[in-house]
């Protein structure tokens, strides 16, 4: 019978001491998220704000996602990295065995100790204020290395303290080296001993924000040295996990963090607190410790990779830490300041694990939904299968009215009337103090269904949350609010009121707020859930927070309303052990620390601790590499080249395929990093928000770019782009050298063309007046037959016999003097194209003196010239005049039985013409050409034939354009007929109508 109360006793103890421990958030990166080692010797954060972590393994730099690792094949002269150093020109130093390894961007560069170092280990590394490199050795001292040369310190005793540990600089330009025999600090005195308690082997250094110097031992725990000489001693004896101390942190807050083998101590305003595998810890075998720039945490493991500390805002409490489920549904607190837990499947327990409440103890069901506290102490619980009261950690039995048997009881909620409000899954249960129930089943007529929310407004209204929407009621009145009206969604799970009346309600599909009978709509996030909000609680600082299935959501209403970005997203990188909040299962206690059910236990938020963190800074943008075909530019695979400045570039067309690498810094959540980019000068706006972090641009055309990328955090902050610019330039076919090659050379041909087409059309010209000039000599010589017929020759040879024969030997010299003379003429005339027009009349008067003597004075004739013409200086075509003079004496007069007359009339017709008129007063052109029918004569006249000829010919030739008119013929005042024939030829000069080579004889 005693067996039983000490073994409750014991295990009552064993609870308790379970439930004082807490569960904080530490989240892990191994070489299963692609660390180069688990053991990671040491830490630092460069200028581009980049983590470095020295494993036995390797090197890795981390931006918050992704690891860039370096190791033997990358060039590392040895894996195993024992230091690191952050210099302020953005280079890494990293102490890999006996060799110093600086990057500098992408670029590697090893300095081998000198041989009379026998290879020593380089174990620590610090910078002092001129840039010298101080490199601590086990086995060779302290040494110095500046512009690549490494010596030892003059003065410093290398007998003595041939093993450097640890160095810290500090701010004077001094330097805190820590041996394996003690503790040195340099100044203008040399180096001289800093007194400790115990001739301590020094493994670590720090220096507190007050000053003092902290100094962590191989087994005899920490010293602090503080400014006023005071010596502070923490080992196993005053709470100290382990007196072999590996790391010293001071963060921004001015604590201590040690880190042990078996631990992390927490010195933080003299009291001492412990972080193991018991307060969640994946690994407490810590080997080095860093905080960052932006105030979070890291810790090296031996074994288990980094640590990344979430802080204690948010802590967790499980069935380890003595819960009786870690699925908590509601909670309500008593008079006491007890928090009493309604779980899932557990029933009701006291959150210290003391009081456990079942169906063994009356619970109608273990399955808890909903709570309430009286202010008499009373307790309420809404459970699966009815209603339950406690009083004083029993459960009442109720009335079977009042208990509601058989329902599923999701809400309670005590209103100013006194009313206890039950909601239900078939409505509301309202229980009056007088023992009598009321039962709200419908609303506008519609069945009320999930009732899973009860709010009290400061107007009396009393609101619920429900599959339908949200419904009010008001002095007995009810009103529904659905998708009609504005909410996101019909079912409503959760309801808050803030502090200027708004109405706060948590959807299957995002956040409304209700206020003046208008909805607001927000979404919380890009994804479903984030915006499944199962619970909403207003804290003690008028801010709301939303549990959601991705996580909780904290937000200013005010603010929130204004910019939907206005919203800090909690996850596991904040502390929380689980994203999926519990319906309703929120609760704030008297002090104003915040309690929220998840999925993986009970989290405990204090806003009243300070943020390990900002949350409020967007990501760091880094443009890392360009690469055309994957293959890397010149200039453009290195880190530093885009980290500070952007870099302009040129490419050549031929590389117009660019891929851009790009990342962002982002530590505390890097996998909630998104992207936007664009390229200037072909997108027109920000592409859509990516994980990738390359983005592919195929065939670029020529001319000037800037690529940008952006970068976002879990909240959708965008911090400011990285930019570099850079031009295509273009191909040589659009260059504006090969433009003005190709106009040259398209001039050229086009040049070459119409000479050529210059020189064809000359030659065919040339040949065209060469068949002309033919066909002319052959009608020159055809004219020069028809002036020189057959019939004229005999006919004036027989005359000039005639008048031999008659003795007439005046008669007969004439005749043959003129006959000589037109001969000659004829044959003068005939070896020249043109000739004068007094020429052409002089021969023509002989033709007709010749003429009118053969046939005995039958005709006169007259050649008259106008006193304007100059005769002598008009060019005209030989022989051409005849014809038309031999054709008037022939056709026109010899029919005649009466004389005939001939004209020859010269005269200006104008603009640098002349007019020849050759008239006869003959039988005229139609009694001719009777004349003519059925009789063969034996003159055969072609010479007004040819003459038209060569006219047209020279017309063809363009060298005179010489129009001939008739023969006509005319009728004078007294009836009788003619014949007229009219030349209008240009007053040329003589010898200008043919060029001179064409008037050469082919």
């Amino acid at each position: 019978m005693l067996a039983r109360p000490a073994l409750t006793l014991v295990v009552c103890v064993l609870a308790l001491n379970c439930a004082m421990a807490q569960q904080f958030g530490f989240t892990q990166f191994s070489p299963r998220d692609g660390l180069a080692q688990s053991q990671v010797r040491c830490m630092v954060q460069d200028k581009a704000g980049y983590l470095w972590f020295g494993t036995l393994g390797g090197a890795s730099r981390f931006d918050g996602l992704e690891f860039v690792n370096y190791g033997l094949r990358d060039g590392l002269p040895d894996p195993q990295v024992n230091a690191m150093l952050a210099m302020d020109n953005g280079s890494v130093w990293l102490a890999c065995g006996p060799y110093l390894v600086n990057f500098t961007g992408a670029t590697m560069h090893v300095l081998n100790l000198p041989s009379w170092t026998k290879d020593a280990r380089i174990l620590a590394l610090a910078s002092g204020k001129d840039g010298t490199l101080y490199v601590g050795t086990d086995g060779a001292g302290l040494l110095t290395v500046r512009d690549g040369s490494v010596a030892v310190p003059e003065g410093y005793p290398t007998d003595t303290a041939s093993s450097v540990r640890a160095l810290l600089s500090m701010p004077d330009g001094s330097l805190l080296i820590g041996t394996r025999n003690g503790l040195l600090r340099s100044g203008d005195q040399g180096y001289r001993r800093v007194p400790l308690p115990t001739a301590a082997s020094i493994s670590a250094l720090a220096r507190g924000n007050d000053g003092t110097i902290w100094a962590g031992t191989f087994g005899d725990g920490v010293y602090g040295l503080n400014p006023d000489g005071a010596v502070e001693w923490h080992n196993e004896r005053n709470g100290l996990l382990q007196d072999n101390v590996r790391s010293l942190l001071v963060d921004r807050r001015g604590r201590l963090w040690i880190g042990t083998k078996f631990g992390l101590d927490l010195l933080d305003q003299g009291r001492m607190r412990t972080y193991t595998v018991h307060q969640g810890m994946p690994n407490d075998n810590i080997w080095c410790s860093l905080e960052d720039d932006k105030g979070g945490l890291w810790f090296g493991t031996d074994g288990a990779g980094v640590l990344r500390y979430a802080g204690e805002r948010f802590v967790t409490y499980t069935v380890t830490e003595g819960l009786c489920s870690d699925l908590i549904m509601t909670a309500t607190m008593d008079t006491s300041g007890d928090l009493w837990l309604g779980t899932y499947g557990n029933g009701v327990c006291r959150m210290d694990g003391m009081a456990v409440i079942s169906t063994l103890n009356g619970l109608p069901n273990n399955t808890v939904w909903s709570s309430w506290s009286d202010p008499d102490g009373s307790l309420w619980f809404g459970t699966s299968e009815g209603l339950a009261k406690l009083v004083n950690g029993k459960v009442v039995v109720l009335d079977s009215s009042q208990s509601l048997i058989g329902q599923r009881v999701l809400a309670l909620r005590r209103v100013k009337t006194g009313d206890l409000w039950c909601g239900t899954r078939d409505g509301v249960s309202i229980l009056h103090p007088d023992g009598t129930v009321d039962v709200l089943r419908k609303v506008d007529g519609k069945d009320l269904h999930g009732v899973r929310q009860i709010l009290e407004a400061r107007d009396g209204a009393v609101w619920l949350a429900t599959d339908l929407g949200a419904v009010e009621v008001h002095d007995g009145r009810t009103r529904l609010y659905s998708k009609k009206n504005g909410l996101p969604n019909n079912t409503v799970f959760c309801l808050a009121e803030d502090e200027k009346d708004r109405i706060w309600m948590g959807t299957s599909n995002g956040l409304a707020c209700f206020y003046k009978d208008h909805f607001t709509s927000i979404e919380l996030g890009h994804d479903f859930g984030s915006n499944y909000v199962d619970l909403l609680l207003k804290d003690n600082a008028h801010t709301l927070w939303a549990g959601t299935n991705n996580g909780l959501f904290h937000f200013d209403p005010d603010s929130l309303l204004v910019d939907p970005l206005a919203v800090d997203h909690i996850t596991e990188e904040d502390g929380l052990r689980g994203l999926e909040c519990n319906l309703n299962s929120a609760f704030k206690d008297r002090s104003g620390r915040l309690f929220f059910g998840t999925s993986a236990g009970l989290v405990m938020h204090d806003p009243r601790l300070p943020a390990l963190r900002s949350n409020r800074e967007a990501p760091v943008s880094y443009i890392t590499a360009i690469r055309s075909f994957m293959q890397p530019l010149d200039g453009t695979d290195s880190l530093e080249t885009f980290s500070d400045r952007p870099t302009s570039l040129t490419v050549a067309y031929r590389r117009n395929h660019l891929t851009f690498f790009y990342t962002a810094i982002a530590l505390a959540s890097g996998r909630h990093v998104q992207f936007e980019y664009r390229l200037n000068g072909f997108d027109s706006n920000w592409l859509p928000p990516t994980e990738a972090r390359f983005a592919s641009y195929s065939n670029l055309p020529q001319g000037d770019y800037s690529f940008e990328v952006r970068a976002s955090d879990k909240a959708g902050r965008w911090g400011l782009p990285a930019k570099v610019e850079f031009t295509i330039t273009p191909p040589f076919w659009l260059t504006w050298w090969f433009f003005a090659l190709c106009a040259a050379a398209m001039a050229g041909i086009l040049y070459a063309v119409a000479y050529y087409r210059k020189l064809r059309r000359k030659r065919v010209e040339r040949t065209h007046q060469l068949v002309l000039r033919s066909r002319m000599l052959q009608l020159e010589q055809q004219a020069l037959n028809a002036n020189m017929n057959r019939h004229f020759i005999f006919n004036a040879l027989n005359s000039i016999q005639y008048c031999i024969n008659r003795q007439d030997r005046a008669m007969a010299n004439k005749y043959l003097t003129s006959f000589a003379k037109l001969i000659r003429k004829n044959l003068d005339a005939s070896q020249n194209d043109t000739t004068s027009l007094a020429d052409e009349l002089s021969r023509l008067e002989l033709y007709l003196l010749l003429e009118r003597m053969r046939f005995k004075d039958k005709f006169e004739y007259a050649v008259s010239i106008a006193p304007d013409v100059d005769a002598s200086s008009i060019a005209i075509p030989a022989m051409m005049l005849q014809p038309y003079v031999e054709n008037s004496i022939w056709h026109g007069i010899l029919p005649m039985t009466r004389p005939g007359r001939v004209d020859i009339i010269v005269e200006e017709s104008g603009l640098g013409r002349t007019r020849i008129s050759i008239k006869d007063n003959g039988v005229g052109i139609d009694r001719s050409l009777n004349d003519k029918e059925g009789v063969e004569s034996d003159h055969i006249s072609r010479g007004i034939e040819i003459t038209k000829g060569r006219a047209e010919i020279l017309r063809k030739l363009g060298l005179s354009d010489i129009r001939i008119v008739g023969p006509e013929q005319t009728t004078d005042d007294e009836g009788r007929t003619g014949t007229r024939v009219t030349i209008d030829l240009p007053s040329q000069p003589a010898g200008k109508l043919f060029p001179p080579d064409l008037r050469k004889t082919p």
